[in-house]
């Protein structure tokens, strides 16, 4: 829409030029009759359905052409579908491949831990077999990330969704000194969703949060209602106090394998953000550097 409002300002500022040389050059000045004639063809050049069926007809004749009328941002969905196809089919052969030796490591450590005669020598087959299940966790991420997200979509309370993966964070001992705060909307319509994915997903952006503030925080969670010409919708946000995001950071947050972790692959957000894309809803962050960040979620209710 932007770009065709540009052409059309474009060509009406050109005619109305090319009016005026014509009308000084010419012996007489040009009748009204032809600028409105050229205004009027120039703006149904602009309109989307004429540039549909230029596109049509001239790929038609030229194949080659095709890119030319493909937006930027076309271009990167094509170059995201081709990446995730591609993930995969590489995804089960990489994960054979890895699995299968880490399996050998892990057993042969465990014997040895059996037969081990000091403590020192427990300890160090006991770093090998934890790095052995950390390293599976990563072949399972990266598993994870390279399938399709196909929800199985069931009408559900996002509230009870919400409640159940707080209430795993609380029972777990690294919400420490974090304040979890829950602001949940009594009276929201069921959303459809499957409701693992979502459930990681809520768990999985609680836990950055908390990680944000080792020295202790506010976790605020928020649901709320969205009324919208497209329909209803539910609203999720989750704030926390912790030490922000740059904005360099920022802008690569959902690309997959990014992270800043030292122990870490990148990927729990790319997840996220394909859980959450694949149930037809949207996810974005915003972030003060030394204040916090604050995720929002939304999911429609009428699909």
């Amino acid at each position: 829409m932007t770009r065709a409002l540009v052409i059309l300002i474009v060509t009406l500022f050109t005619t109305v030029f090319f009016y005026l040389i014509i009308g000084f050059f010419g012996q007489r000045p040009a009748p009204p009759f032809t600028l409105v004639l050229m205004v009027s063809f120039l703006i149904i050049i602009a309109i989307g359905p004429f540039q549909v069926l230029l596109k049509r007809l001239l790929t038609r004749i030229y194949p080659e052409i095709k890119d030319v009328f493909t937006s930027p941002f076309d271009l990167d969905e094509k170059l995201e579908r081709e990446k995730a196809l591609l993930l995969e089919k590489m995804a089960p052969v990489l994960a054979h491949e890895i699995r299968n030796p880490l399996g050998s490591i892990k057993g042969a450590a465990q014997v040895l831990r059996s037969e081990a005669e000091s403590a020192e020598q427990r300890n160090l087959l006991d770093v090998i077999t934890e790095e052995v299940d950390r390293l599976n966790r990563v072949v399972t991420q990266f598993l994870d990330y390279a399938r399709p997200y196909l929800p199985n979509l069931q009408p559900k309370s996002i509230n009870a969704v919400i409640e159940k993966a707080l209430t795993v964070v609380e029972a777990n001992s690294i919400s420490g000194r974090i304040d979890i705060q829950w602001e949940l909307h009594p009276h929201l319509p069921p959303v459809p969703m499957d409701q693992e994915q979502i459930h990681q997903v809520i768990l999985n952006i609680v836990i950055n949060a908390i990680e944000a503030m080792p020295d202790g925080g506010t976790l605020t969670v928020r649901t709320f209602r969205i009324d919208s010409d497209t329909g209803d919708a539910v609203g999720i946000s989750i704030r926390d106090t912790g030490q922000g995001i740059r904005r360099e950071t920022l802008k690569q947050i959902f690309t997959p394998f990014f992270t800043t972790k030292e122990r870490g692959v990148g990927l729990g957000l790319a997840v996220c953000q394909r859980i959450i894309r694949n149930h037809g809803g949207r996810i974005r962050v915003k972030s003060i550097p030394g204040k916090g960040t604050i995720f929002y979620i939304r999911l429609e209710t009428v699909r």
